[in-house]
């Protein structure tokens, strides 16, 4: 696989991360941090072929810029890297908050910017905590929009299989409003978790009584305060919708206690733990790569509507290429979708949306 230059712009346990599975998959890799120390550390890690000095530097020979720092940030380092990225080069983001980033990243690059998130990570920080096999298996949400361009698309999900991640396509609203209540609502429970064990005067015989169940719920307590604080002032509206659900389902626990209805609650109890259950027993989504092609207008929004349609499916697709006609305002859409039976609920949808779509073809 052919991954050209990369400029990984925040070397920590992500961007570092990110570096350190590029070069092992062969691509050329150059970075830069803010703090200068890190950049010095990700180059003796092995994660960069060479530092430089700014961000611009990073970035004047790149053929794909993956910014990597908190998201709090990334509107200053867009605007100062508006100018300078070249113009064939395609930009991405890894932030775990979508809407704001996409729109300051479409604001600055147009189709070349486009929107991720990798659903993968630790407690850990700091280039020390990175590690090449991260992303393996994990899903990689991409946030394309009407303005995406396919060449955007195709760089992007390259290098989400070069890390050994599989791509995801979802709105950048949507996005927010899930990683809300995988992510963002469980931080908060964790740390609430923590702070109502070592409240008491009791804390040390408490703490050091602690189990394994209270540490495994508890693990992601040990974040950075200072990366999440910038993740929740970037989400905060899906946060709040989130937390106020969860304290509304908590209400309706304490109800089901506080009126001995032990039927009502071990329903609730049953029904958590097969959800739970299902959640890691699903099958896995891989399967024969099988090919999608059809005729489509030459016009803004036909990317977003295709992704979005296969997002709702849970349909992996794993290439996308559009070949624009001379005339004639269509072009020809050619996707590569994991699994025949995803790929044909994805073809009788895109039919039903009024595209024609061609037979199936394995790959």
């Amino acid at each position: 696989m052919d991954i050209g230059r990369t400029a990984v712009l925040g070397t920590g346990l992500i961007g570092g991360s990110v570096a350190l599975a590029l070069r092992e998959a062969g691509g050329h890799v150059v970075g830069f941090d803010e703090d200068p120390s890190a950049t010095q550390a990700a180059v003796r890690r092995g994660a960069l072929d060479e530092a430089r000095p700014s961000a611009a530097e990073a970035v004047r020979d790149a053929d794909l810029v993956v910014l990597c720092m908190p998201v709090d940030r990334m509107p200053a380092v867009v605007e100062e890297l508006a100018a300078v990225v070249p113009p064939e080069s395609v930009v991405t983001d890894v932030g775990s908050a979508k809407e704001a980033v996409v729109a300051q990243g479409e604001d600055a690059f147009g189709g070349r910017f486009l929107g991720g998130h990798p659903m993968a990570g630790s407690e850990r920080h700091g280039i020390e905590a990175a590690d090449a096999h991260l992303f393996e298996g994990a899903w990689w949400i991409l946030t394309p929009t009407d303005n995406t361009s396919s060449t955007a698309y195709r760089a992007v999900n390259r290098m989400v299989g070069a890390v050994g991640a599989n791509g995801f396509a979802l709105p950048p609203h949507e996005h927010d409003r899930m990683v809300a209540r995988l992510s963002h609502v469980p931080q908060l429970a964790a740390s609430s978790l923590v702070d109502v064990a070592v409240a008491g005067a009791d804390r040390d015989v408490l703490l050091g009584l602690a189990g394994p169940g209270f540490r495994d719920v508890t693990r992601i307590a040990a974040s950075d305060p200072g990366m999440w604080i910038s993740i929740l002032k970037a989400n905060r509206r899906s946060v709040l919708e989130a937390l106020d659900r969860t304290g509304s389902r908590l209400d309706d626990v304490r109800a089901l206690i506080e009126a001995g209805d032990w039927d009502g609650l071990g329903g609730f109890l049953a029904a958590a733990r097969r959800a739970r259950l299902e959640l890691f027993a699903r099958p896995d989504l891989s399967g024969d790569p099988i090919g999608l092609t059809m005729l489509v207008p030459d016009r803004p929004g036909v990317l977003a509507q295709v992704t979005t349609a296969a997002a709702d499916l849970r349909a992996n697709i794993e290439d996308l290429r559009i070949v624009h006609s001379t005339e004639g305002g269509r072009g020809r859409l050619e996707l590569i979708v994991t699994g025949r039976e995803a790929a044909q609920r994805l073809a009788e949808t895109l039919n039903e949306l009024g595209y024609h779509v061609e037979p199936l073809v394995d790959q």
